[in-house]
C-alpha cells in the first residue's frame, strides 16, 4: 500500500542545536527536495545514489535567497523506514532555518505530516507491525537503559515472533480438529486427545506468561508512579528533594506551600520511578489549596505506589488518620 501524497516534518526536537533535520517521504519526496536544493557541485538529487549525503544550499526560488547550508541524504524505496523514497535535509539546528525549509517543502507540494505519520506509513507499507510501531515510541521515550533495551527487543520483532509462533501452533491444532470433525470417515492421522490437550495447555501457559509480563513492561516504559502523600508540612517536599538529591520543591515552615503536583523521575536499577510530590491533604476553604488537595487525591488513586509520610515526632492526628484511610 503506497500513499499518493508526500509528507514533510521537522524530525528533531524544538530548540537550538548543531543540527536539525527536515524529513520528507513519499513518491515525490526527491522531486520536491530537488526544487529547493542547489548542490555545491552542480548535481541534482536525481543523480545521487541511494543512501548518500550531498552538500549544498537550500534556496527560495521565488526570491533567490539562500535559506541554509545543508547536507541532504537520499534514501530510495523500498530500502527505507517507510518503504517510500525518503529525503533528510540536515540543517543548522535553529527554529528559523528549519521552519523556513519546511515551509518551502510545503510550498512545493509536500503536506505537513501528522504526529507519528512516518511510523504510520511504515506500518501501512508493511515495514513494521503494530507491536514494532509501539516500540518506536517506547524507544524514543525510554528513560533508562533497561527500558531502552526492552523497547529495542520489541522493535526487532521479538514479541511479534512469539505471538506468530503461538498463532501457528493454535492454527495447527484447529486444522487437525476441524478436519477430523468435517471428515470423520476419512483416514486422517490425528494426534491423541491427550496430546492436543497438552499442546493447548502449553500454549495457554505461554500466553499467560506474556500477559503477566505486561505490567512489568509498562513500568519500564512509563515508569512506576509513586505518589508522596500526607498532611500539610509533614515533610513530603523534603523527602522528594532528598530522593532527587537536589532542591526541586520549595520547602518552608508554612503549611500548604505545595499547591500543585510536582513530578520527577528516578532511575532505580533500570526502573524509571515517576515520583510525585503532592499538596498536603486537609480540609481548607482556600480555593487554590482545595484544588491542590483534589489533585493530590487523584494522584494517589492513579499511583502504582503510595508513600504516606507521617511526622514521627508527634502523636497521630485526625489528618494523618484521614490520609492513611485514603491510601486504602
Amino acid at each position: 500500500m503506497f500513499l499518493d501524497d508526500t509528507i514533510a516534518a521537522i524530525s528533531t526536537p524544538a530548540g537550538e542545536g548543531g543540527i536539525g533535520i527536515v524529513r520528507l517521504t513519499g513518491k515525490d519526496a526527491i522531486k520536491i527536495a530537488d526544487r529547493l536544493f542547489h548542490s555545491s557541485k552542480g548535481k541534482t538529487l536525481f543523480d545521487s545514489a541511494s543512501h548518500r549525503i550531498i552538500h549544498g544550499f537550500i534556496k527560495d526560488s521565488s526570491t533567490g535567497e539562500t535559506v541554509d547550508e545543508v547536507l541532504v541524504s537520499i534514501m530510495r524505496s523500498p530500502n527505507t523506514y517507510t518503504r517510500e523514497d525518503i529525503v533528510e535535509i540536515n540543517c543548522h539546528g535553529g527554529m528559523s532555518p528549519l521552519r523556513n525549509v519546511l515551509e518551502l517543502a510545503v510550498k512545493h507540494g509536500a503536506r505537513l505530516a501528522e504526529p507519528g505519520e512516518f511510523t504510520k506509513r511504515a506500518f501501512l507499507n508493511g515495514r513494521i507491525d503494530l507491536s514494532e510501531a509501539e516500540a518506536v515510541l517506547d524507544l524514543i521515550r525510554a528513560k533508562t537503559d533497561e527500558s531502552r533495551r526492552i523497547a529495542l527487543e520489541q522493535l526487532r520483532g521479538r514479541l511479534s515472533e512469539k505471538i506468530l509462533n503461538l498463532r501457528e501452533q493454535l492454527t495447527k491444532i484447529c486444522v487437525f480438529i476441524e478436519a477430523y470433525i468435517d471428515f470423520p470417515e476419512e483416514d486422517i492421522e490425528l494426534a491423541s486427545k491427550k496430546e492436543i490437550i497438552e499442546s493447548a495447555e502449553k500454549i495457554l501457559k505461554e500466553l499467560e506468561s506474556l500477559l503477566k509480563s505486561y505490567d512489568e513492561g509498562r513500568f519500564f516504559r512509563e515508569g512506576l508512579a509513586a505518589a508522596i502523600v500526607g498532611k500539610p508540612n509533614v515533610g513530603k517536599s523534603s523527602l522528594l528533594n532528598a530522593l532527587l538529591q537536589k532542591d526541586r520543591a520549595i520547602v518552608t515552615d508554612t503549611p500548604g506551600t505545595t499547591r500543585d503536583t510536582i513530578e520527577e523521575y528516578l532511575n532505580i536499577n533500570g526502573l524509571p520511578l515517576r515520583i510525585i510530590d503532592t499538596a498536603g491533604i486537609r480540609e481548607s476553604h482556600d480555593m487554590a489549596e482545595k484544588e491542590g488537595v483534589k489533585r493530590s487525591i487523584r494522584a494517589m488513586e492513579d499511583a502504582d505506589l503510595v508513600i504516606a509520610v507521617i511526622d514521627g515526632s508527634e502523636p497521630l492526628k485526625d489528618e494523618d488518620i484521614e490520609v492513611l484511610g485514603k491510601t486504602k
